[in-house]
């Protein structure tokens, strides 16, 4: 059912993960000072939502990004690049 509003609600999800991809590249680019804060808020929401929609891994990996900023620290280049590859995986999904 492609008009269900679970579909809808899949389709905005998938939306939302560009928009996230696009909020870790500003983050690890440096230069805009909030980006590392919505990049924050971006990686703690997919933590729980990304599971709903059937993306465990994606889900499984910003909560490990998530909990390592709730820490106060930084995420390691593999973290981030398994993210991107995961995040860029689902969003064209």
């Amino acid at each position: 059912m492609p008009d269900s509003p679970l579909e809808k609600l899949h389709q905005r999800f998938r939306k939302r993960c560009y928009e996230d991809l696009a909020a870790l590249r500003a983050a690890a680019a440096g230069g805009d000072p909030g980006a590392p804060a919505a990049f924050a808020v971006a990686i703690h929401r997919l933590s729980g939502m990304a599971g709903s929609f059937g993306y465990s891994a994606l889900s499984r990996l910003a909560g490990v990004v998530d909990d390592r900023l709730s820490r106060g620290e930084q995420p390691g280049p593999d973290e981030l690049a398994r993210l991107e590859a995961e995040l860029t995986r689902v969003a064209a999904d």
